[in-house]
């Protein structure tokens, strides 16, 4: 497992550093509280910014090389009045006003909800990461199928290359 670590860990810092040479573009990732009470004072749901992010699939990857498998998401965006259509597209619009008032510019991604993927004893055994035979793989898809896996330098450097430099019109949809 040591050498699975050190090869992910090499993997990561070359991904790092070409992510940083070709100014790829991060989302933030943030703490989530939801709206609660502190002695009987109601406190608004909210964010607190942990920092930069690049997304890379199923997998979330900060300057400093810590890992975190993919959350939730929502997109910062000016209030809108409620449509009261559905419980979740309520709890989804709440979302993105906490957003908003937490300081995120209109239509900026945050990720919250994450889960760690520390190189320790626990790599591969949690999260979309998976040790086979001694090599660290990273399952695309929630059923860990021999075909969602793809060896991890290999699907670092992929996605690193999208991030890079996405296909054109990428991102400039309507949102």
């Amino acid at each position: 497992m040591m050498d699975a670590a050190t090869a992910a860990r090499d993997a990561i810092a070359t991904t790092i550093a070409e992510l940083l040479a070709a100014g790829a573009n991060t989302e933030t990732l943030a703490e989530y509280r939801p709206a609660h009470r502190t002695l009987l004072v109601p406190r608004r749901a909210s964010f607190t910014t942990i920092g930069p992010v690049w997304r890379l699939g199923v997998l979330l990857l900060d300057v400093d090389g810590a890992m975190f498998a993919t959350g939730a998401v929502t997109r910062a965006r000016d209030p809108k009045h409620p449509n009261h259509t559905s419980v979740s597209g309520e709890e989804r619009r709440q979302l993105r006003e906490a957003a908003r008032a937490a300081g995120f510019g209109i239509h900026d991604t945050v990720n919250f909800d994450v889960m760690p993927l520390p190189l320790d004893e626990t790599l591969g055994t949690v999260g979309p990461l998976v040790l086979r035979d001694g090599a660290l793989t990273v399952s695309w898809n929630a059923r860990r199928t021999p075909d969602s896996l793809r060896p991890f330098a290999d699907y670092l450097r992929e996605r690193a290359e999208l991030a890079a430099h996405p296909p054109e019109g990428a991102g400039e949809a309507q949102r």
